[in-house]
């Protein structure tokens, strides 16, 4: 596992002390700043609110606890997800496929990140690809730890005030040929004090308090000024930003969006508006309206998380979308994980007969790249492709991009 846990701190819980000994030397000499061990779930519950700042990994098995009578790991997660006392989790066990898929959703659902799911005895050639793509995604994406920043109401207003909040790009490519067709824009906050902060510690507050709109609307601008400036360095690709439920139930949205474009030069058809599957089947007359009138001004319209929702064919017809973006929970390692490859090829054929392009999300490995391929799908986008990068960065990488071989 050479230097593949480099910078980690990491917390190994297991009730067997050797396998314990075992998961944590490999981590240590994986390079990992500290390593921690716990026989238990409530011991490591007390590791962790000893320690100044969130750990950055817990490996654990779902199982321990359960035969206590105590606290279970189950729970555990729960609360290390809600007291934000770990930024990844790596699920450890031998029991049965759909509960351990059980756990990394609830997981998911707490906000606590689950980096992968290893099969019990441990060993190097399990744990090590799973810390490697953990290292990289946290590389690639150098945010503060949401558990550190303490924000307010009056921060975020300032922010908006401000327009602090930036876009980090994405790009994707066409699956048949490798060209750029577009670059997907990722909300940070560049605090002047704290530098970037993470969606992570702020997207939570503005969704409760209304302000979401306010920075969806700074990062909307600044993305579509970026279409102008790639376009005028001869990199004509479309740009494309998430639109909140709440936002499609602006009465002006539609009137915005143009607004910008016209401001900035740009076409509707190089602007791309992402929404949730879930608000995708709304049956609000106010989003029905913003999408329908989005679409007939040329706007793209992309339902984001497609295959995760429950939207049914009959649904989904009767909105105006143009293409649908394959959650990458069904799209990143989907050859080691059999059990979702049917939900994914079902996605994609559903999306082809409601004559939708399709993105995949997620695509991490030429292995997801090459499956994804052989399925049909149109364009990837992912770590394998390129990581979220600053719009300045864009032009460089899009010029260097088409010299790679793929």
């Amino acid at each position: 596992m050479a230097a593949s846990a480099s910078g980690l701190r990491v917390l190994v819980i297991d009730e067997q002390s050797v396998t314990r000994r075992m998961a944590a030397k490999m981590v240590r000499d994986g390079g990992a700043t500290e390593v921690l061990e716990a026989e238990g779930v409530e011991h490591a519950l007390v590791l962790l609110d000893a320690q100044q700042l969130p750990v950055d990994l817990v490996i654990t098995d779902i199982k321990a606890g359960a035969s206590s009578g105590s606290m279970d790991a189950v729970a555990f997660v729960r609360r290390i997800a809600e007291r934000r006392l770990a930024a990844h989790l790596i699920i450890a066990s031998a029991l049965e496929e759909p509960i351990i898929r059980a756990v990394e959703a609830m997981a998911n659902g707490f906000g606590l990140d689950v980096a992968g799911l290893v099969r019990r005895p441990i060993s190097p050639e399990t744990l090590r690809p799973v810390i490697v793509r953990l290292v990289a995604r946290r590389a690639a994406a150098p945010l503060l730890r949401s558990r550190s920043v303490h924000l307010t109401v009056e921060d975020l207003r300032h922010a908006i005030a401000d327009k602090q909040f930036v876009p980090y790009f994405q790009p994707r490519v066409r699956a048949s040929d490798g060209s750029v067709t577009a670059a997907e824009a990722l909300i940070r906050w560049a605090h002047p004090e704290r530098g970037l902060v993470p969606p992570g510690a702020f997207i939570p507050l503005a969704d409760r308090t209304g302000l979401i709109d306010g920075i969806t609307d700074v990062v909307l601008e600044k993305s579509i000024n970026w279409a102008r400036v790639w376009r005028d360095a001869g990199i004509d690709i479309a740009v494309s930003v998430n639109l909140t439920e709440n936002a499609l139930n602006q009465p002006r949205l539609p009137e915005r969006i143009a607004q910008l474009a016209r401001q900035h030069d740009v076409a509707h058809g190089r602007i791309v508006l992402e929404v949730t599957e879930s608000a995708a089947i709304t049956d609000k007359a106010s989003s029905l309206e913003a999408l329908a009138r989005l679409r007939i001004m040329g706007f793209g319209l992309s339902i984001d998380d497609f295959g995760t929702g429950m939207g049914t064919p009959e649904q989904l017809a009767r909105t105006p979308f143009t293409e649908v973006k394959i959650d990458q929970a069904l799209v990143t390692g989907v050859c080691e994980q059999p059990q979702f490859f049917g939900v994914l090829e079902y996605s994609l054929k559903l999306a082809k007969q409601l004559n939708l392009k399709t993105v995949a999300e997620g695509v991490e490995t030429q292995a997801d790249w090459d499956l994804l391929n052989d399925l049909g799908c149109d364009e990837m986008q992912g770590y394998h492709v390129a990581r979220p990068m600053p719009g300045e960065e864009i032009e460089g990488w899009a010029k260097g991009w088409h010299r790679e071989a793929l």
